[in-house]
């Protein structure tokens, strides 16, 4: 009995970051027999397939290293250690990738197997390096100087494209400051000939946002980059929004331009220059939206390109987002008194999250959902905008030409501020899209999270629109789907495209955290009667047009 109770501490005690509790947690399972399917991880480890790694192949072994989670990290770092003693180089490159690719599969990421994944990139194998930088790169190392000795040589390999550009997403990746060396190689890659590892060189630029050199390089680099202008915009609005909101207006008032007279050019020629135009046109208003509060000044600018009709229904949705944001950097303090009403008490309850690794961490977020639905169909519906609004940005900046989720989000706005037959029709009508399997994983999560959320509105009678069965629970896939939408995993069925999101996806359990943070921070200050993120929004956007645009110093 007391063995297992000390197994059971040690369990708990087991941290990611520590190698050592770990490997207190293997001696403890050592001693004890333990086993995973019937052979210890050890045993495992020896059954590693004898030829190169493939991400995710399905062996049986490497299920086994993510089914055993922290308890094979000592086992696995060991068998990186032996693996120069391996009977070949083959074998031994070999053993390397299948334990770089274990500890890329464990979860929580075992960081302390960072010193080991270093030293891993000091031996040939451009795959498994590649691995290797790949694994790093999401488990965000500490800028010390042993991490950058090991990754600053794989970004000047000039023969290796696939290393480099994942060197450099490692560097970007890097917790802590850089030193100025970091930032000399990054300007260095905005001159190479292959357009991936610009991007990335702008990526590691983004660490040094205060340099007037960085700055000035990202704005010529939306000049002269064809291929990256908008994320040298990106990169630069984060740092500068001021600097970058005058080159992204001029991106989307280049929308307007018409092609030359002539024929429109063949299918296999790719995308006419019009097309492209209009497609930055609307990822660069979509960027200022992403700006918040601090877009405002672009507001005035934003509603004279409500004209152009191809941009007009990002421009309202981007004005209403900026001016949202503007809100709630306005708002009055929440009422805390009303905390214990009933509807601000299950908000603020507490959510059980697994305490053992789970395949499915949202799971934990249906009862507190269910609670929240009790309290009528206006609540469910402003819990579904809530989630579906906070990850509407991954389907719109990869699919701008398709505004039908944003619609969709907007008639709901409207129907929570006049909840009528004809604006429960709209929204039946443009919440019944359905993605393309072929969109990347987050981009299809999302969009179906509005199309969830929008079933949350009372279908009207004579809706045309298909109405969900009897058993399904929109609320529940809606903010399922907002939680797939954020670890880049598609929902219900497989996704085929390729994720242009800019930033790491979140885990399982942090993007079910995401979105439930989400939920409170916009439905508690209207039922604790603070403010309104539906209805006050309108609201101050007529009284600021009114005003020339300028923000009024409280609302």
């Amino acid at each position: 009995m007391a063995e297992h109770e000390d197994l059971g501490a040690l369990w708990r005690k087991a941290r990611p970051d520590d190698l050592a509790s770990l490997r207190r947690l293997d001696a403890a399972l050592v001693r004890s027999g333990y086993q995973v399917q019937g052979k210890t991880v050890r045993e495992w480890i020896a059954e590693f397939p004898g030829e190169p790694i493939r991400w995710f192949d399905g062996r049986d072994a490497s299920d086994r290293m993510r089914e055993a989670g922290l308890a094979a990290v000592p086992a696995l770092v060991e068998a990186l250690a032996r693996a120069d003693h391996e009977s070949s180089w083959q074998a031994s490159l070999n053993m390397r990738g299948q334990c770089v690719a274990a500890l890329g599969t464990i979860e929580p990421l075992p960081t302390c197997a960072i010193p080991a994944l270093l030293g891993v990139l000091r031996h040939p194998g451009s795959r498994v390096r590649r691995m290797a930088l790949a694994v790093l790169a999401r488990m965000r190392p500490h800028a010390t100087p042993a991490a950058l000795r090991a990754v600053l040589p794989c970004l000047r390999e000039k023969g290796d494209l696939p290393v480099r550009l994942q060197a450099a997403t490692a560097l970007a990746a890097m917790q802590g400051p850089l030193p100025d060396e970091v930032r000399a190689a990054g300007l260095s890659l905005l001159g190479e000939a292959h357009r991936a590892l610009r991007r990335e060189g702008l990526h590691v630029l983004a660490r040094f946002p205060q340099g007037e050199e960085v700055l000035t390089a990202l704005e010529e680099q939306a000049i002269l980059d064809d291929e990256n202008r908008l994320e040298a915009l990106r990169v630069l609005s984060g740092a500068a929004p001021s600097r970058a909101i005058p080159r992204l207006l001029e991106v989307a008032s280049n929308a307007r331009k018409r092609q030359q007279e002539g024929p429109p050019p063949p299918a296999w020629r790719g995308t006419s220059g019009e097309t492209q135009r209009s497609e930055d046109g609307k990822k660069a208003v979509l960027l200022i939206g992403r700006l918040g509060a601090r877009g405002a000044e672009a507001l005035a600018s934003l509603d004279a390109l409500r004209a152009l009709e191809l941009l007009s229904p990002y421009v309202d949705a981007v004005i209403d987002d900026i001016t949202r944001a503007v809100l709630r950097q306005q708002s009055p303090p929440l009422r805390t008194d009303r905390f214990q009403e009933p509807l601000c008490a299950a908000l603020l309850a507490d959510v059980a999250w697994p305490a053992e690794r789970t395949e499915e961490p949202s799971l934990a977020l249906h009862p507190w959902l269910t609670s929240l639905a009790a309290f009528g169909t206006e609540v469910k519906v402003r819990v579904a905008l809530a989630a579906a609004r906070h990850v509407l940005w991954l389907w719109e900046s990869q699919d701008p030409n398709n505004d039908y989720s944003r619609c969709t989000i907007m008639a709901m706005d409207r129907w929570v501020s006049e909840p009528t037959e004809a604006h429960a029709e709209r929204v039946a009508g443009m919440g019944n899209f359905i993605p393309s399997q072929f969109c990347a994983p987050d981009a299809f999560s999302a969009a179906w999270s509005v199309n969830y959320g929008s079933r949350c509105v009372p279908r009207p009678t004579a809706s045309s629109a298909s109405a969900p069965a009897d058993e399904e629970d929109p609320l529940w896939a809606c903010v399922h789907a907002a939680c797939r939408a954020l670890s880049r995993r598609s929902v219900i069925t497989w996704a085929f495209g390729a994720s242009e999101a800019p930033s790491e996806p979140l885990s399982p359990r942090d993007s079910a955290r995401e979105v439930h943070r989400a939920i409170v921070d916009e439905v508690l200050p209207w039922a604790c009667g603070a403010w309104d993120p539906v209805k006050d929004t309108p609201r101050l956007r007529k009284a600021m047009r009114a005003n020339g645009w300028r923000v009024p110093p409280a609302f």
